[in-house]
């Protein structure tokens, strides 16, 4: 691997690609990235106990980010409103499907693999923090220097202004329509919603993920 390669050709979408072109190119360790649900992982993974690293975001923000990422991104449909995209989100039918049967799946699933969860909202609050859980994780003992530089590369700001991370080459050959990282926040989701919305998504939320020991920040307040 080339040492300005960017994110993406360093941790590539199981989506983009086959694992044979992958094994191909590269050398171990593989990292991958995916949206894929556990039944559609590679059949080795739960077997051979291979390191999952699932990121969640509290849903209301995933909604809200997912609506204007379908407005940048040319393959899929641009959203009539957002009022229209709010009920295919709730109904399953947004773009990578059901937010709550994925997340459900991957918490029915994670005593048959060895998964660290990881909360977009956590590393807003303590990103050194989350660096070194997941460095324990991962095996990995680092230098204070070490962590330090991961956290300087890892913050909102600095990925969304490098090439390597930002999927700049994208925008300029035209397949987005604007840059993937806008804001970065928690609790942008309350620019968006009305209170009826609001309302509505805390009762399809508690029907279905109250049975699951989950918890989320809704706003981190600048």
């Amino acid at each position: 691997m080339e040492e300005d390669a960017d994110n993406r050709a360093r941790v590539p979408f199981l989506e983009a690609n086959t694992l044979d072109d992958f094994r191909r190119e590269r050398s171990d360790p593989h990292l991958y990235a995916t949206h894929r649900p556990p039944d559609m992982l590679p059949t080795g993974l739960k077997a051979k106990r291979v390191k999952v690293v699932y990121v969640m975001r509290n849903p209301k923000d995933v909604l809200v980010s997912l609506y204007h990422f379908s407005h940048s991104w040319k393959m899929l449909e641009t959203p009539k409103s957002f009022e229209a995209f709010f009920q295919d989100f709730m109904d399953g039918k947004a773009f990578m499907g059901s937010w709550f049967d994925h997340v459900r799946e991957y918490q029915n699933e994670k005593d048959k693999m060895d998964v660290h969860y990881v909360k977009y909202e956590d590393m807003l609050k303590d990103l050194r923090g989350e660096v070194v859980k997941l460095c324990d994780f991962l095996g990995k003992d680092l230098t204070d220097e070490a962590i330090d530089h991961v956290v300087e590369m890892s913050t909102f700001q600095n990925m969304k202004t490098n090439p390597k991370a930002n999927y700049k080459d994208l925008v300029e050959k035209q397949r987005y329509s604007s840059p993937t990282m806008r804001k970065g926040a928690a609790g942008d989701w309350k620019n968006f919603f009305t209170v009826a919305q609001n309302e509505y998504f805390d009762r399809v939320f508690e029907e279905k993920m109250s049975d699951l020991p989950l918890s989320f920040t809704w706003e981190i307040k600048q």
